[in-house]
């Protein structure tokens, strides 16, 4: 299966809580390539894509900090609306449901980080499509 790690963090909505966890990152020269956060109004879920995930997910652990490790599909567009569009509609239409999407840019292109419902009808219609699947960064 084509899909990337993500890390998707428990955030406690307090005053330092993002910043503790950045500073965990930066000090371990551990990059962050995307980030989306979603939030309620007693926490968030902070999702990374990190140079390295699993030294990432260590380390944010042995801080005490909820991290778990899932699969996302990574899709890689050209950088406008139209494909963009294209691509959630062939998805769509290939009967995928998509539980969150966030996008990033990356060498002159946009990539779609997609958690669609089941990640093997998402990269069949992908592929049926032509989608350009990107595999891992670690």
């Amino acid at each position: 299966m084509k899909t990337i790690k993500q890390l998707s963090i428990f955030l406690e909505n307090q005053s330092g809580r993002l910043i503790e966890i950045l500073d965990a990152l930066k000090n371990q020269n551990i990059e962050i390539q995307a980030a989306s956060v979603a939030d309620t109004t007693d926490y968030g879920i902070l999702r990374l894509i990190t140079s390295d995930q699993t030294k990432a997910q260590q380390l944010l652990s042995a801080k005490g900090i909820l991290v778990n490790m899932n699969e996302v599909m990574a899709i890689q567009v050209n950088p406008d609306t139209a494909a963009f569009t294209s691509a959630i509609d062939a998805l769509t239409k290939g009967g995928v449901t998509i539980n969150y999407l966030y996008t990033f840019h990356k060498e002159g292109k946009l990539v779609l980080i997609i958690r669609p419902a089941d990640l093997a009808i998402a990269e069949s219609a992908a592929a049926a499509a032509g989608l350009d699947l990107v595999q891992g960064w670690e």
